[in-house]
């Protein structure tokens, strides 16, 4: 799948997608271990 069909894909969802809900959620910055651990689910080291 090409990056523009996905992105187009992503667009149509609902605000209330589940997508968009985690994304939403999802921090934008990741200073520290635990913040790369709770964003990728992946114990910090």
């Amino acid at each position: 799948m090409s990056t523009r069909r996905f992105l187009a894909l992503v667009g149509s969802l609902s605000g209330d997608s589940r997508f968009a809900r985690e994304w939403r959620r999802t921090p934008r910055r990741a200073d520290s271990p635990e913040d790369i651990a709770r964003i990728t689910g992946l114990p910090a080291r």
